[in-house]
């Protein structure tokens, strides 16, 4: 499949520098240990939080920095914020004495305290933290933001009936989302948008009545929004998106998922997507959105909206098998840096240089660049033409099932 972008940047020569440094060193790079440093007695809470975490870093006794931490938590004068700090120290030093299990307790027993707390001191943390425990790495996937007014899709339709109003006449919709997108599919074409169907329903049959409804969408892009939901999960439509991207939940947490991860897993390595459904007596159901690929979840979710009955049994969900525009982009865009140099050197003889140079390319189904041609729209430009092939060769895409063609223009205009 050939993939055109009509897309360009600016480019403006800039110098940095940085100057780095390693705090609390001494000139001969020896320090005392941490928890040692002073008696505990005539330490702050912060101070003995910040030297046991000092011991954790530089690998000193695990046990008895949990035992200093414990003291530092137990502490009278220890302030809200300080006891998360060391929730969090704790959990550090519980993995250090190989207290695996201990140690993500700690942090999600932190998170459900503050489950009513959108917004706390070290909700950051504590999310990087319980990453880094189940998947050994706390970063999260950078997502977009979500449009308003969705339409009603079919689908909708048919979750509007786990929605029966309260004894006062009144609607009450909670769904919860956890992974994917912020601007998915479930907006755009109204996948979950149960509220708008109720409204259409009433409409039909009385559409001089007053329709109450109270309808509330939480979307967490990441799983470690369950700890802090679990309150609400039975009460709530729940919806899990799952990809091969570093969008996996960890097992720990499949009594939530309609399929075990492991069969997720499974079933996605086959190149396929997949939506299945979990019914719950008295309660709204659980679905699944998964894909191999995260940019495949938007077809898979499209294809959720059209049905008209939940898939309780896992259904497989065909899915592009070349790249997507979007991964595409992303992957060159996080070249430019390569590409600015080009530019600049060009830029050294000729100040005024500007000029549009496409990118023709194939990739291959392992994600590497098989064939690339660079080819300049004006004089100016030509002399870059070696150095963006050879900058674009070294580009490295995600696996995908087929070859994808790519043409790829960049514009090169000299910045103020």
């Amino acid at each position: 499949m050939m993939k055109h972008f009509g897309l360009g940047f600016v480019l403006v020569s800039l110098a940095s520098t940085f100057v780095l440094g390693c705090a609390g060193e001494s000139p001969e790079g020896t320090e005392a240990p941490a928890i040692q440093a002073a008696p505990a007695s005539e330490a702050s809470v912060a101070l003995r939080i910040e030297r046991v975490a000092r011991a954790l870093d530089r690998g000193e006794d695990a046990k008895q920095a949990l035992s200093e931490i414990d003291l530092a938590l137990a502490h009278p004068s220890a302030t809200a914020t300080e006891r998360d700090e060391a929730i969090l120290v704790r959990s550090r030093a519980l993995e250090a004495t190989g207290d695996a299990e201990g140690a993500i307790k700690a942090v999600e027993d932190l998170l459900a305290a503050h489950a009513g707390d959108r917004e706390w001191a070290l909700s950051a943390e504590a999310e990087k933290r319980l990453r880094k425990l189940l998947t050994g790495s706390e970063d999260t996937p950078k997502r977009r933001l979500t449009p308003a007014e969705p339409p009603v899709s079919i689908f909708a339709t048919q979750l509007a009936k786990f929605f029966p109003p309260d004894a006062g006449g009144r609607y009450r919709v909670r769904v919860l989302a956890f992974g994917g997108d912020r601007n998915f599919s479930s907006d755009r074409i109204g996948t979950f948008n149960v509220g708008g169907a109720i409204r259409a329903e009433k409409e039909k049959t009385c559409p001089t009545c007053e329709v109450n409804v109270d309808s509330n969408t939480n979307r967490e892009t990441s799983w470690v929004g369950i700890v802090r939901a679990r309150a609400e999960l039975a009460t709530s439509l729940v919806v899990y998106y799952y990809d091969l991207e570093g969008g996996e939940i960890p097992a720990r947490y499949d009594a939530e998922l309609p399929l075990p991860s492991a069969e997720i897993k499974a079933r996605l390595a086959k190149g396929k997507g997949l939506v299945a459904a979990k019914s719950r007596e008295g309660a709204p159901p659980v679905i699944l959105i998964a894909a191999p690929r995260f940019a495949q979840l938007d077809n898979v979710e499209t294809t959720l909206a059209g049905m008209d009955e939940l898939p309780l049994e896992a259904t497989s969900i065909d899915v592009p098998e070349s790249l997507e525009a979007e991964e595409i982009q992303a992957v060159v865009r996080s070249h430019f840096g390569a590409f600015r140099g080009c530019y600049e050197a060009v830029l050294q003889t000729n100040p005024a240089a500007q000029g549009r140079i496409s990118l023709d390319f194939k990739v291959d189904p392992d994600g590497h660049v098989s064939t690339m041609k660079a080819t300049a729209d004006s004089p100016a430009t030509q002399p870059m033409e070696t150095c963006m092939r050879d900058a674009a060769q070294a580009l490295v895409f995600p696996a995908a099932t087929k070859e994808t063609s790519v043409v790829y223009p960049v514009l090169f205009t000299p910045g103020e």
